[in-house]
């Protein structure tokens, strides 16, 4: 199986790892980065779902879009002593390697060193991923059986994170970072511009906004969940806790008046749990489970799903796994808009 995707990075960034399901739809992972970058369903007339950005081809570019894992808060790590935004070398790229590849799954592993700011105390790091393809939910479960549609594409993968840290420094470190200092598996899915976040919430919940340029113009809040227009020039993130999370999110695009794709993502929602990704002037803030970032086109024109798993302490050793799922869906319009309001549990986009 060769595709365009797979050859331009081949050449810049090394070689992909593979996985091909009897239904013949694939998963490519670039152990550079550790990234998952594309989710091939079995029609090969189906679009690859990511977002790929022109400067990819740059064997230099550390971002070469697809679903990517990092380590928050983003202002405790991200942030240089001098107040100014900086992707860390030793968590992206990273110095990811392919562990082993078999016929039913992928594993890459990395290890590093971050520091946190706020505690100037250095961790010691360790990541590791485990990739396998995934079936049609679709055809696993009787309330879906009527949404089984032979004429869309399918393609599904399952991700396994695992993160492990050892706390460095002095004695003075541990007592500034005690109480204060966390870490968390921080999963970042880039997306092309043009299509609406569908968010389920419990309540209704309205968003945190992170930071903003401007609001989205048409951001709808329904008793069930977010709508939330990606595009445009308004560069925004917003945010929804633990408490309002269900677990589910997706993304919808209309690529033409008859053809739609859906991806949506499965992971464990704790409500419980610490979730420290913070918004300017609000270090104490704890709830930054689920995420929407859209880019207003100054980076390259994308949008961004993410979402947190609870953290660790960094003042003492620690582990923590994180498991999610992709599934992604191609096919009529009709179709997709069905899949996606009984997998979300909400109305998506108004069809014109």
């Amino acid at each position: 199986m060769t595709t365009e995707l797979e050859t331009l990075m081949n050449r810049h960034h090394g070689e992909f790892a593979a996985l091909q399901g009897i239904d013949g739809s694939s998963l490519l992972v670039l152990p550079k980065g550790g990234r998952l970058l594309g989710l091939v369903p079995g029609r090969t007339d189906a679009p690859l779902p990511f977002w790929t950005p022109a400067k990819a081809a740059s064997p230099d570019h550390w971002n070469v879009g697809g679903d990517r894992t990092w380590i928050s808060p983003e202002l405790e790590y991200f942030m240089d002593s001098e107040g100014q935004y900086r992707v860390p070398g030793s968590l992206d790229p990273g110095n990811w390697t392919l562990e082993s590849l078999s016929a039913e799954e992928i594993r890459l592993g990395m290890d590093g060193v971050l520091h946190h700011i706020t505690s100037a105390m250095p961790i010691q790091f360790q990541i590791k991923k485990r990739f396998s393809l995934l079936p049609n939910p679709l055809l696993h479960n009787g309330s879906t059986a009527s949404l089984a549609d032979p004429s869309v594409s399918y393609a599904g993968c399952e991700t396994t994170t695992e993160l492990s840290l050892e706390p460095l420094g002095n004695e003075d470190h541990h007592a500034a970072a005690e109480g204060n200092g966390y870490c968390n598996l921080w999963s970042i899915l880039q997306l092309p511009s043009d299509g609406e976040a569908l968010i389920p919430t419990f309540g209704g919940a309205r968003p945190l906004t992170m930071f903003a340029d401007s609001q989205p113009e048409t951001l709808e809040i329904l008793p069930s969940g977010a709508r939330i227009p990606c595009g445009g020039a308004a560069k925004f993130k917003l945010s929804f806790d633990a408490i309002a999370s269900t677990g589910r999110f997706g993304y919808i695009r209309r690529l033409s008046e008859d053809v739609s794709t859906l991806i949506i993502r499965q992971f464990a929602v704790h409500p419980a749990g610490i979730y420290p990704d913070y918004p300017p002037g609000q270090p104490s803030y704890r709830g930054s489970c689920v995420q929407v970032f859209n880019d207003g086109g100054q980076f390259g024109k994308f949008a961004e799903l993410e979402y947190h798993a609870p953290a660790l302490p960094i003042w003492k050793p620690g582990h923590s796994t994180d498991r999610s799922e992709l599934f992604y869906f191609s096919g009529p319009s009709s179709s997709i808009e069905r899949i996606a309001e009984r997998m979300l549990g909400m109305p998506v986009m108004e069809r014109e």
